[in-house]
């Protein structure tokens, strides 16, 4: 049976035991009811917040520096869930910060993360909005999720792809590749005969066509030489008679004045005889002298009269003039014009010689180049048939 002093033992023992509870128990709620916080908002559109619990953890930059306080769904828009979260006063809350919900551990439990801000931003007030984030964590799920989207779509093209009619179209494309790459090489090879045939044909035509202009080159310098020689024995020829024409003229004008002078002295010789031994009939004498000496010169007046009419005769100047006009071409015009003309065409010559060479040069460049194509062709047709060989669903996908 107990006693009446452990009785009372035990109930003073009870009533200290309560008594000390309600006194920590009042010592934390009124810690609790008495603590200031400030409050922001924060609103998740379209955002699941599950794992987060009212009177959640609410951390910057990994420091606890609140709580949650409210989760609530907005009346106005179902898709919107707005949080109420307290914080410490004189935490530094900028514009620029973001909230973002993080995972606390492997039990799924969430808490608010605040990140972000800079210095130069302005500090939020009190019942602003916090704008919400994205974590690395959301955008690898989005990520996923639309990776898992692109495989099932490439299976499915894959399962369309590989049923047996493309099976058997892949097989047909295979067997047709094989035959036009066998078709190729043979045209290949024709087709670099056939060029090795003209370019051998081009180089011989282009020796011939050198030797030809060399020759007509040599020809042209030796009928040059030849016209100037004959030229220059013409002209030659023609001042040798002209001065032999001219000089036998100028003979003949001068043995005729001489005739005519000697002639009219021995006139006025005999005149002076019959004056000075004739004395009776001088009137009658001078008479027939001055009629004999206008007669003279009357003939002399005609001789001097046809000679000028033979010097000033049209034949004359027309010698005169084409001995002229042919002296002046031949030293002046023709022979420079001549030489002139042949320079021009040797140029010509030379600089169609010089064209045919570079042509000739191009072509057999255009050849080597085309031969270098018609190669790698070659090669990237074996390449190809290769790779289809291989991995035949390159036909399906082109790379």
């Amino acid at each position: 049976m107990v006693s009446k002093a452990t009785k009372v033992r035990l109930g003073i023992f009870l009533v200290v035991g309560f008594v000390l509870i309600l006194v920590f128990a009042a010592a934390v709620a009124g810690n609790r009811l008495t603590q200031k916080w400030d409050e922001y908002y924060i609103v998740f559109d379209d955002y699941p917040v599950s794992g987060l619990q009212v009177g959640g953890t609410v951390n910057y930059q990994g420091i606890k520096v609140g709580r949650v306080k409210d989760i609530r769904i907005d009346p106005n828009d179902v898709k919107k869930i707005q949080l109420t979260i307290q914080i410490e006063p004189g935490t530094p809350i900028k514009e620029d910060t973001e909230a973002v919900l993080a995972l606390v551990g492997i039990t799924g439990i969430k808490a608010v993360e605040i990140k972000g801000g800079t210095n130069e931003a302005v500090t939020m007030k009190p019942l602003s909005f916090i704008k919400a984030g994205s974590t690395m964590i959301d955008d690898i799920s989005d990520r996923a999720a639309s990776i898992v989207d692109k495989l099932e779509l490439i299976a499915d093209n894959v399962h369309e792809l590989t049923n047996q009619q493309n099976r058997d179209n892949i097989a047909k494309i295979l067997e047709e590749t094989g035959l036009i790459l066998t078709e190729t090489r043979e045209n290949v090879s024709t087709t670099m005969q056939a060029l090795t045939r003209v370019a051998n044909n081009t180089a011989v035509l282009t020796d011939e066509l050198s030797q030809n202009i060399e020759s007509l080159t040599e020809n042209l310098t030796e009928n040059i030489d030849d016209v100037a020689n004959v030229t220059i024995d013409s002209v030659k020829e023609i001042t040798e008679s002209l001065n032999k024409e001219l000089l036998t003229i100028t003979k003949s004008l001068n043995t005729t004045v001489d005739e005519l002078s000697d002639q009219t002295i021995a006139l006025m010789d005999d005149t002076r005889f019959h004056l000075n031994n004739i004395g009776a009939n001088a009137n009658n004498l001078v008479l027939e002298s001055t009629e004999q000496i206008v007669l003279l010169s009357t003939n002399l007046n005609s001789s001097l009269d046809k000679i000028n009419s033979v010097i000033h005769s049209d034949e004359f100047d027309s010698i005169v003039n084409n001995f002229n006009i042919l002296a002046g071409q031949l030293s002046e015009a023709n022979l420079g014009e001549l030489a002139t003309d042949i320079g021009v065409t040797i140029k010509r010559t030379g600089t169609l010689i010089n064209n045919l060479n570079r042509t000739v040069q191009r072509s057999r460049d255009d050849l080597a180049e085309t031969l270098e194509n018609l190669r790698d062709a070659t090669d990237n047709l074996n390449e190809f048939s290769r790779q289809i060989a291989d991995n035949p669903a390159i036909l399906i996908r082109g790379n």
